[in-house]
């Protein structure tokens, strides 16, 4: 019983301003912080360290920031026997820019220009469980098909055609807001019920199965056995929203991986963010899960630790 998460790694730079961000202006940035990034690769991150057996299937150069994210992945106990080493590419970086005054952030990407894989690993045992972004839609499909009992997540951020072929196999489809307003040609009706319950049921004709999309400060919603459900956010203070997203998809995977209901998987993953964004950082910003945990407990909340019903 294993999980693979398969999509984007990068290396962030990230600096932090107190403001928003103004043309024509030079800042400087006394401090800055360094680590691995990507969606794929926290998601992989929060599994690793609440110990679940989890692979990473990642193209890095390489070079000097692709050796890096290898040996950070080993630290959070995350495998890297199925990474995909480009000598033709270069790793992915991300300079990242936060808001000390909201914690806001705002990303600049420099991805990484590369051509087909000429060859894929493949675990030797079936995954029971995979996370995707799809930043890497060949190898999320080639995953897809030579292991079709495995449970499939996707983390869909940007409705690209990439993303939306892999989200049409996904079990659970797991979108921002970002992502709905782009598919449906409009925002979210948040503010009414029914017509916010009719958008999840269009965003659910994409894969015919589980749909959830995050807001965000707002939390998220999704639809459950009796139609829509609201997740609110656990209240707490923001201090940088890096990796909040990503943070929330792994922790999902790993309850799905654990056996929880939709419900339970969310709650998890929603104090798991929650906990996330009241720290600097990205895999630095990732709780424990005994903490996770013990906030719940907290406020009363208990989720299940065996397979669960759907909810």
């Amino acid at each position: 019983m294993s999980i693979c998460c398969i999509g984007q790694s990068a290396y962030d730079i990230t600096g932090r301003v107190d403001g928003d961000l103004r043309p024509d202006t030079k800042y400087r940035m006394e401090h800055h912080t360094e680590s691995p990034g990507g969606p794929a690769l926290n998601g992989a991150c929060v599994c690793g360290l609440w110990g679940a057996d989890v692979s990473l299937v990642s193209r890095i150069g390489k070079d000097a920031y692709g050796a890096r994210i290898t040996e950070s992945l080993g630290r959070y106990g995350v495998k890297t026997e199925l990474m995909i080493v480009d000598p033709e590419a270069r790793t992915s970086l991300s300079l990242i820019v936060t808001n000390g005054a909201t914690g806001g952030r705002t990303i600049f990407n420099f991805p990484s220009p590369h051509g087909p894989v000429a060859r894929m690993a493949l675990p030797d045992d079936a995954p029971s469980v995979m996370l995707h972004d799809g930043h890497e839609p060949e190898a999320s499909l080639e995953y897809m098909h030579a292991f079709p009992g495995a449970l499939n997540v996707i983390d869909a951020g940007t409705c690209r055609e990439s993303t939306l072929l892999v989200a049409r196999l996904a079990d659970y489809l797991i979108a921002s807001q970002s992502f709905a307003t782009q598919y449906l040609g409009h925002g979210l009706t948040l503010e009414n019920d029914a017509r916010l319950a009719a958008e999840l049921v269009e965003l659910r004709e994409i894969n015919g199965r589980r749909v959830a999309v995050t807001l965000g400060e707002l939390g998220s919603v999704y639809l459950g056995e009796d139609g829509l459900v609201r997740m609110p956010a656990f209240k707490t203070r923001v201090c940088d929203s890096t990796a909040a997203g990503d943070i929330f998809h792994g922790a999902f995977t790993f309850g799905v991986h654990a056996g929880l209901s939709m419900r339970d998987s969310m709650v998890l993953a929603t104090m798991a963010s929650s906990v996330s964004v009241s720290r600097s950082g990205s895999q630095t910003s990732i709780p424990s899960l005994p903490e996770v945990r013990e906030q719940l407990l907290s406020k009363g909340i208990a989720i299940g630790l065996g397979r669960g019903g759907e909810s």
